[in-house]
């Protein structure tokens, strides 16, 4: 089979026995009937429609894969396995991981430079990152870093392993949300842990079993059923999404979009996606400008998260408070261009 994520998103899964049905069925059973032949237990330790997910997703990324529950819990029950003294964190990255860094009790300390780290220690990339869409050259870090004993980590959801695969890059293990592009339709959390090292995904199997951070039955085979169309949906995404940033750079704001020339990471983007992605953001004068902007929007729908088929728009300082105060995050979704464009431009009269 070919490494095309069409094909894979669909046969990922096919070496798991299943029933016979075209679209695999969901299974809720929390226990099984130890008289019969074969290796099931119980949910927690193994779950078909679970393995098929992960089959998918290792396919996807090259290596291979374990789900949790949410994406902060396949970024929690990660670090919690690697347990590293010093964590490198980008000044723009999720807020939650970066909560989740810096709580209090913790044994990590979050450093703001690679030359702070050392054997053992974790470099947490994000790229494209939340909310600039800023990047980072992974083969490059990975390159340096790699050589020193770091471990590299890519949090890539908002590339998807249809735009970016970082584990081909040389990173050690990259994270996604699958809440976002990989479910795609905005009724289903969960996250996942990839790496090429089949001894790190057993042991972090094994870790899942212990801690029980197991996802619901229902959210992964949705998942399972959204990530089939993933190679589709991200790629007309992402052709909307080059459109409403030149719109909007034309408008001459501040936009964050990897695909502009201006964008201080495009040429890097470039070489490391194949598509810039479907995360457009950009900059008002003020905090209470785009929180006004923020509530004209017709066809954007004002909420969080992103990656649904529906197009959402969020004004991120209202719910993280280092986000420049008049950035607005576009989640480009399945709409027509001409009107997402059309709603813009009704929402931005008075810039």
């Amino acid at each position: 089979m070919s490494g095309d994520p069409f094909t894979q998103a669909l046969h990922g899964d096919d070496a798991i026995p299943d029933a016979a049905d075209v679209g695999p069925p969901i299974h809720v059973a929390s226990t099984y009937d130890r008289s019969e032949q074969g290796e099931l237990v119980y949910r927690r330790n193994q779950h078909i429609t679970t393995e098929r997910l992960e089959a998918v997703l290792g396919a996807l990324e090259g290596g291979e894969a374990v789900v949790y529950p949410s994406g902060m819990a396949a970024i929690a029950s990660l670090l919690r396995y690697l347990n590293p003294a010093r964590i490198y964190l980008p000044a723009d990255v999720y807020h939650g991981t970066r909560s989740y860094v810096t709580a209090a009790p913790r044994a990590w300390q979050a450093v703001e430079a690679f030359d702070d780290l050392g054997p053992g220690d974790v470099a947490w990339l994000e790229t494209p990152s939340n909310p600039k869409c800023l990047i980072t050259d992974v083969a490059a870090v990975a390159a340096d870093l790699g050589s020193r004993g770091v471990t590299v980590v890519v949090d890539s959801t908002f590339a998807t392993p249809v735009l970016q695969r970082p584990l081909s890059l040389g990173a050690d293990y990259v994270v996604h949300s699958s809440t976002k592009y990989i479910g795609g339709h905005s009724d289903a959390m969960g996250g996942v842990v990839v790496t090429a090292d089949s001894n790190r995904a057993a042991e972090l199997l094994e870790a899942r079993v212990i801690d029980g951070t197991i996802p619901g039955s229902l959210d992964v085979w949705l998942t399972l059923r959204g990530v089939r169309t993933l190679p589709l949906r991200i790629a007309r995404q992402s052709e909307t999404a080059a459109s409403l940033a030149e719109y909007l750079d034309g408008r001459g704001l501040l936009v964050w979009y990897p695909g502009l020339g201006t964008h201080p990471g495009h040429e890097v983007a470039a070489r490391q996606m194949s598509q810039f992605g479907a995360i457009v953001s950009f900059e008002l004068s003020s905090y209470e400008e785009a929180a006004e902007a923020a509530t004209r929007f017709e066809v954007f729908r004002r909420a969080t998260s992103l990656g649904g088929v529906e197009s959402v728009v969020e004004h991120r300082a209202s719910v993280n408070p280092l986000a420049p105060p008049g950035l607005l995050r576009l989640s480009v979704g399945l709409e027509s261009p001409a009107d997402l464009i059309a709603d813009l431009d009704a929402a931005l009269i008075p810039t």
